[in-house]
């Protein structure tokens, strides 16, 4: 028997010994749709935030550029009935809001006709709506003076806001800059842009923040219960008619009913108290009208009317609103605009 030597080596060296490779586990499918949601949430938030900020730094920026024209000119000051104040208001307020938004739904490239819908509404059904968000703003308008009745029991009186017109405003101007244009630059801002981009998320969402935008925006304490409970009534009226023109129609409403009220105890037509007793009889009539037409929407399918879509039901409501106001640029505006409010409220001056 011939002898065949054993090797002396493994014709394959023996493996080394491996750590073992940690893998973190996945995220589901369903984690994964909640993150990419609430990611596309936060960006939209953090854009409309960026928006409110340009408005604001805007409207600096403009008002101080045309303060040292007109100084230059010779022109700031002058004017015994304040048309030049209200022409420097009116021009600011359209180029703030027109231009800076318009220069941003272009930038991200949205579309108009989900921005700013303006669907056909029947006359009798613009009409409830109208009457009763006109009553929500005239009670909202009692609370500001409420309001400004507790201010000035510690001897704080905020003039943020209110325009220096003289004992005789000019009367069409007066009107155009008070009434007309507010209606149009403000709810295309706020009903138009800042609800359209977060409707989609949601109404309730969508509501929510642009009425504590529009309320903020207006820098005075005073005017913000006024201006945070008409904005929700602008905007749910506005959401369930899916379109902008009811807040539009309110808006004027509301301001041209101020004017008018300024402009008639200005020329001596009517005394205070005979303008604020016929403020309170329409108050009364509009009341008992929203009073019926409530109760028609109420009664309207089993009382749907007044709930507004959640949107994608990926994320809660509840979870939606925390995402959306933890957004660092909305977290910023509101620390901006309630600065600018407290300034406002010690100089009082806007």
């Amino acid at each position: 028997m011939q002898y065949y030597p054993q090797p002396t080596q493994y014709p394959y060296p023996p493996q080394q010994y491996m750590q073992p490779v940690y893998y973190p586990p996945q995220p589901s499918p369903e984690q994964q749709r909640e993150n990419t949601y609430r990611r596309l949430l936060r960006k939209n938030a953090n854009s409309v935030g960026t928006l409110l900020l340009l408005f604001f730094g805007a409207e600096l920026v403009i008002s101080v550029i045309v303060v040292l024209i007109l100084t230059l000119l010779g022109l700031q000051g002058q004017g015994t009935t304040g048309e030049l104040i209200l022409l420097e208001n009116g021009a600011i307020s359209m180029i703030v809001f027109f231009v800076v938004g318009v220069i941003y739904c272009l930038i991200r490239k949205l579309r108009f006709a989900s921005i700013f819908p303006f669907e056909k509404i029947g006359a009798g059904f613009l009409t409830q709506l109208c009457v009763v968000g006109l009553t929500f703003s005239l009670m909202s308008n009692y609370v500001v003076s409420l309001v400004n009745g507790v201010f000035g029991l510690f001897g704080i009186e905020n003039t943020g806001g209110n325009f220096e017109v003289g004992d005789q405003p000019n009367v069409l101007l007066y009107f155009l800059v008070v009434a007309v244009m507010p209606a149009f630059a403000e709810e295309f801002a706020f009903r138009g842009i800042i609800m359209g981009v977060l409707r989609p998320y949601s109404e309730g969402l969508a509501i929510l923040i642009s009425s504590a935008a529009f309320a903020l925006m207006h820098g005075n304490f005073v005017q913000l219960p006024f201006t945070f409970c008409c904005g929700l009534v602008f905007a749910f009226i506005d959401v369930k008619a899916n379109s902008l023109l009811p807040s539009i129609i309110i808006h004027f409403l509301n301001n041209g009913l101020s004017v008018l009220s300024d402009i008639l105890i200005s020329y001596k037509i009517l005394d205070e108290a005979t303008a604020n007793m016929c403020y309170g009889i329409l108050f009364v009539i509009l009341g008992i009208l929203s009073f019926i037409f409530i109760k028609r929407f109420v009664n309207k399918d089993d009382g749907s009317f007044f709930t507004v879509k959640n949107g994608n039901t990926v994320l809660p409501y509840k979870e939606k609103v925390k995402t959306a106001i933890t957004s660092p640029t909305l977290i910023a505006f509101a620390a901006v605009m309630v600065s600018y409010s407290l300034l406002t409220l010690i100089t009082g001056v806007a």
